[in-house]
């Protein structure tokens, strides 16, 4: 029968409001509760007696409508950004990711073999953390920015204590890696270690909107994973120095987090859209040049709108061609937590070419 739960949070507000329509002996009534998240709930009835269906489900959407209208939301849809945590979408959060260099095939023995690393699988999507602070609940994206987040992630983060948690979001599921903060202690000080046990800790509460990505410490165990990551095809792995601490931004050269990815990607600009053809022209950064260099082309899937002359966008391939173009590139989507297209530097050369001098 007709069903509906409802949330509200704003400010110090956290409640939750529920209405159904239930059959009884002769007719149906319209049933509510009522009450803070996580609470006792208080129960009552719209209908005094039993009702003839049309009229229940004529009460029953009055009485929706009217929450709606004071600004309760569905269960699952995307909360909102509250004016507490820097007003609108997109506002600066005051906090920012740290960034990770990738490392070669060839270096993949030294962090397999040294305990002081441990490894954790590298996921496939955007680059999100989750914050909670009393009612308010907010994700940051790749620049520092106020986002959304999807409405089961923050149904799963209302389960916890105040935190923030880093992580990747895929689709409407966050894999969370690292824990910054835990009930106003500041963990970002702390061994990577110690706060990814604090977000073991915290996943151990959530359900499927949110899962903690599984570290491994040993050389077997992290060789193991590595093998069984890349026979499914996942984005690739994670090697992190267990001791070191949480610093934002991406250091020089290696660092104490480092990289590797089965397949490369890359963030491009559009520099044309090729006629009548789903493709487009890509192009990369070079340097502080303000000129892009063209890359080649990449062909825009059906179930994608095709981008507009510089847009930033996603791009699988497998390697690039030195002063050529990304060999068996894949269109991966928009990419809206950038300003700027990758370096040429960055990109994946195909080995046994000159790779000191990408453009010969």
């Amino acid at each position: 029968m007709d069903r509906i739960s409802l949330w509200y949070c704003e400010g110090a507000s956290d409640k939750t409001y529920q209405a159904e329509i239930v059959p009884v002996s002769d007719g149906f009534q319209v049933n509510f509760a009522y009450g803070r998240r996580g609470s006792t709930m208080n129960t009552g009835t719209k209908t005094s007696k039993p009702v003839p269906y049309a009229q229940a489900k004529k009460i029953f959407d009055t009485l929706v409508r009217a929450k709606l209208a004071k600004g309760y939301e569905p269960m699952g849809a995307p909360i909102k950004v509250f004016t507490s945590f820097g007003g609108d979408k997109r506002a600066p959060s005051g906090y920012k990711p740290q960034l990770l260099n990738a490392i070669e095939e060839a270096d993949l023995e030294m962090y397999f073999k040294d305990p002081a690393y441990m490894m954790q699988e590298k996921m496939d999507g955007e680059r999100r953390m989750a914050k909670k602070l009393g009612g308010d609940i907010f994700g940051i994206n790749r620049k520092g920015e106020v986002v959304p987040l999807p409405g089961q992630v923050a149904a799963e983060m209302r389960k916890l204590p105040d935190c923030v948690l880093d992580g990747e979001q895929v689709g409407d599921v966050l894999f969370g890696f690292d824990c910054l903060e835990r009930e106003g202690e500041d963990l970002r000080s702390r061994a990577a270690e110690v706060r990814y046990f604090a977000a073991q800790d915290l996943g151990s509460a959530t359900g499927a909107g949110m899962q903690i990505i599984r570290a491994f410490a040993t050389e077997s165990g992290k060789r193991k994973a590595f093998a069984e990551i890349k026979a499914r095809k996942g984005e690739g792995v994670v090697f992190k120095l267990r001791d070191s601490v949480y610093v934002a931004g991406r250091p020089n050269s290696r660092g104490p987090q480092v990289k590797f990815k089965f397949t490369a990607s890359a963030t491009c600009a559009v520099l044309s859209q090729n006629g009548s053809k789903r493709s487009a022209g890509l192009g990369i950064r070079q340097g502080n040049s303000e000129q892009w260099v063209p890359i080649g082309n990449v062909t825009i899937p059906a179930n994608f709108p095709i981008p507009a002359a510089g847009a930033l966008v996603e791009v699988r391939y497998l390697y690039a061609y030195p002063g050529g173009a990304l060999y068996q590139p894949v269109y991966l989507g928009p990419r809206t937590d950038q300003t700027l297209p990758d370096d040429i530097s960055t990109l994946k050369f195909k080995q046994g070419t000159d790779d000191d001098d990408p453009l010969n």
